[in-house]
Order: structure tokens, then sequence, then C-alpha cells
């Protein structure tokens, strides 16, 4: 009996996966995302091929429109994958509870019902996605390096005294120097000589009464002028002191120098997303069919509608549209998927009517 349902759970698990594919290569039933990708694929053929009169720069706008539609097509592909993952791992995990419980058991069915069950209440298998924690790590995008720098060197003006021209020295002659003078030259010097005189006695005859003095000439001067020399020609040293001249330079105050700067290593901050539990089927409580009626389900439409997720038309039936947009708000907000449960009622803040 075990190997029976483990072949039927296995033979689902196929089919599901199997259905999958299909999708994915346009086999069979094809969702909206596989018209939208082959309607890109029809308007890229069109744009790859632009008429002679289209500008460059509509081209480059035409293909990115384009890029932009091929990658959300795809996106939607990635999705679509993932839900077919999960639809399968849901089932595999079903199998392997249903044959833990048929081992252990021995064949009680009481083991698989919901435990502490109350009446009047429904309970579904529902699937516990897997919970992930983000934490964020730092990851070395530089190591650590040195930089050399050059200080050039500090220079400043200064004034300093240069030498021209050496001391020297330099012969002067110096001619003699001249003066006039006078001068009393003696012409004649001072001298007796004898003078005829007269006295008292004139003189009686020829012979007799002649009187002859006796008298002193003085010397006899001239005054002349003549040059003399005051002071000789003679040659004189004169000194030439040096000749400086002020001129600015500059001075180097502080050498060139070297230093090495630390650049320290730069560190990126990564956030990833780590298993924290694995995923698991549990029963929890659930609305029963009973409960469900149009108005239920508009509420819920409304919800996801608001919320960004496609239901499909606002109509009060729960059909495949709604149960998928169902299904992707319970595995986004890490609720129990598989069913309408009160969690995902008490997440929403929808009222469950309790009709009996």
């Amino acid at each position: 009996m075990n190997l029976k349902r483990l072949g039927l759970f296995f033979l689902l698990g196929v089919i599901i996966f199997s259905v999958g594919c299909a999708r994915l290569l346009n086999i069979g039933t094809t969702q909206p995302a596989d018209d939208i990708y082959e309607k890109d694929l029809v308007e890229n053929t069109a744009i790859s091929q632009p008429g002679p009169d289209a500008q460059s720069g509509d081209m480059l706008q035409q293909q990115q429109v384009q890029i932009e539609r091929l990658r959300s097509a795809l996106e939607k592909k990635e999705m679509t994958i993932q839900e077919y993952k999960k639809e399968l791992e849901i089932a595999s995990l079903k199998a392997q509870e249903e044959a833990s419980l048929d081992a252990s058991a021995g064949g009680d069915v009481s083991g698989q019902l919901p435990p502490n069950a109350k009446p009047g209440e429904c309970y579904a298998r529902v699937y516990i996605s897997p919970k992930y924690k983000t934490i964020s790590t730092q990851v070395l995008v530089e190591a650590a390096t040195e930089e050399i720098k050059i200080i050039p060197a500090h220079y400043e003006w200064e004034e300093k005294q240069v030498l021209v021209n050496e001391a020297s020295t330099e012969y002067k002659e110096i001619p003699a120097v001249y003066k006039w003078v006078e001068e009393k030259i003696l012409i004649k010097e001072a001298h007796s000589t004898w003078k005829k005189g007269r006295g008292n006695v004139e003189k009686m005859d020829n012979a007799t009464g002649e009187v002859m003095c006796l008298i002193h000439v003085p010397p006899v001067y001239k005054t002349v002028k003549k040059r003399i020399m005051v002071s000789p020609a003679r040659i004189e040293e004169l000194p030439i002191p040096p000749v400086y001249k002020t001129v600015k330079y500059k001075k180097m105050i502080t050498p060139p120098q070297k230093k090495v700067v630390p650049i320290p290593a730069k560190y990126d901050t990564v956030t990833k997303k780590v298993k924290i539990t694995e995923g698991h089927i549990t029963w929890q409580r659930t609305m029963c069919e009973t409960n469900i009626d149009r108005n239920f389900v508009l509420k819920i439409q409304r919800y996801l509608k608001k919320n960004s997720y496609n239901p499909g038309v606002v109509d009060g039936v729960l059909g495949s549209q709604t149960r998928r947009a169902l299904k992707s708000f319970q595995r986004d907000k890490g609720l129990a998927i598989g069913s309408i449960t009160y969690e995902t009622l008490k997440y929403m803040k929808i009222e469950a009517d309790k009709k009996k």
C-alpha cells in the first residue's frame, strides 16, 4: 500500500514537472507570458529589419524597448519555473510525509489527522516555505596598498652681495708743485770808496785844498720773481675698493622628501539570504467550503489586486488565476501555501464569516 502511494505521488510530480516544461517550451496550453514572448520575437524580427528611411536614433530606441520586453518575458519565465519547482517540492514532501506516517503508525489513520482539532473547524495540509534571513557581510574589494608621494623641496627668496670687481690699486702720477716767490738779489756788495768833498778850507790853489772823503757804499739789491718747487713729482698708490652687486636667489629651506602614504583596504557590504529553516508540510486551520461564498472571494480578490497581485477578473469566483495570485502572495509574505488559511486571512485583515 505504501509503495502504491509513493508511486502515485511520484507520478503526480512527474506530470506537474512535465506540464511546467511543456509550458516553458510553448507545448500545449500557452500562458500569457508565452504569448508575450512570441509577440516579442515577432517584433524583434520586424525591428531587426528597419526600412531605408528609419533613423539610427529610432532604431536604438526600438531595440532598447525590445530588450526590456524580452527581459520582462524572461523574468516571467523564471517565476513560472520557480512556481513549478515549489509545486514539485510540495508534492515530494507530501509523499515523504505520507510514507513516514504510514511506516510509523503501522496503518493507523489517526496519526495522519490534525492534532487538537475542534468540531466545526477545517484543516488543510499546507506547505510552509523555507525561512531566510538577510545578513550583511564585508567583502574585500581592494587590498590595502601604499602610495609613494614625493614632497618637493621648499625654497625662499633671499638677497646676497655678489662680488663684481675685486679690490685693486691704481697708480697715479702726482706732478711737482711750484710757486712764485720774490727774492732780493745782491747786485753790488757794500764797499768803501773815496769821494771828493768840501771842507772848511777851500782850495787856495790847484795844489792845495783838495778834500777827499772815504765813504761807505751800501750793497745794492734787486727784487726778482722766481718759481720754486714746493713738492717734487711723485707716484701715488690709490686703493680701489671692491664692487658688489645685490642679487636675489632661491634658498632651499627643506630638501625634497619621500612620503609613504598607506591606503586602507576597501570593503563592500554584500547582503545575502541565508536559509534558517527548511520547507515542510504541516496542518493549519483553513476556511471550510461552506464558508467560502462570493462576497468572501471578492474581498480576497480586491486585496490581492490592491497589493499588485493579479487575481484576474474580480468576479467572486475562486478560479485558477486567483489561486495563483494567492499562492504568490503567500510565498512572498512567508505564509503557508496551499489553502485559504486563517493565518492568511489574519494577515489580510479579512474576517471569516462563520456560517454553519
